[in-house]
């Protein structure tokens, strides 16, 4: 932590927060950012924010350049497909963000499809339930481009094991305690002579939001 009268060293590195009126107290902050440092000093990751209501947790950091998830996985199965969703803490404050990861398994012989995808397919995702949600983004991997011979098309597909990963930002709506997240996945599976109809599976993970600290007197 660092005190810094009158913001003169915010100034000095040029991320004085302009969004903030002179006329609030938190006036003089800056623009919230972290960075990765290796023990060679290198930087590995970096990240600005443009709200400093909103920060990163150190688990999303974690997961994202390590690959460390520490939520609860909820696993879904639908017909061959089975995917397993997990945060990557299963505590946190109202408006943080957190990382999210998806790891599917689809059985052969079937696939399901990526994106850019004809409109009589339907495209596999993830979504939360915007009710304790504020945002979330998930991305997927590169489809393979499959010929389809009994369709004759090429299209996008996933077979076998690939991993969705994004952020998802937690409404500050949502009151302390233990609470659940709603979803759905959305799929549909094929192999090289059939196509089953598209599935929607609704699901649920908990998670525990922490109370609002509070200064001491």
């Amino acid at each position: 932590m660092l005190s810094d009268k009158n913001s003169r060293v915010i100034r000095a590195f040029g991320i004085l927060n302009t969004n903030i009126p002179k006329s609030l107290p938190l006036y003089g902050i800056p623009f919230p950012g972290q960075y990765l440092i290796d023990p060679d000093g290198v930087v590995r990751d970096k990240q600005f924010l443009d709200d400093y209501r909103e920060r990163p947790t150190a688990s999303e950091v974690l997961l994202r350049d390590f690959g460390v998830a520490g939520g609860l996985k909820t696993i879904i199965r639908a017909d061959e497909v089975e995917a397993a969703v997990q945060l990557s803490a299963n505590r946190a404050f109202a408006g943080q963000e957190l990382g999210v990861v998806v790891d599917f398994s689809v059985k052969p012989p079937w696939h399901v499809y990526g994106q850019p995808l004809p409109r009589n397919y339907t495209t596999t995702s993830v979504h939360f339930d915007t009710a304790g949600i504020l945002r979330q983004s998930l991305t997927f991997p590169r489809p393979q481009l499959v010929k389809i011979a009994s369709l004759g098309e090429v299209l996008p597909v996933y077979t076998g094991n690939f991993r969705a990963a994004g952020t998802m930002v937690v409404t500050g709506k949502l009151k302390p305690g233990n609470r659940q997240l709603s979803g759905e996945l959305c799929f549909q599976e094929c192999n090289d002579e059939i196509c089953k109809l598209p599935r929607t599976v609704k699901f649920t993970m908990p998670i525990t939001i922490e109370p609002p600290a509070t200064a001491n007197r």
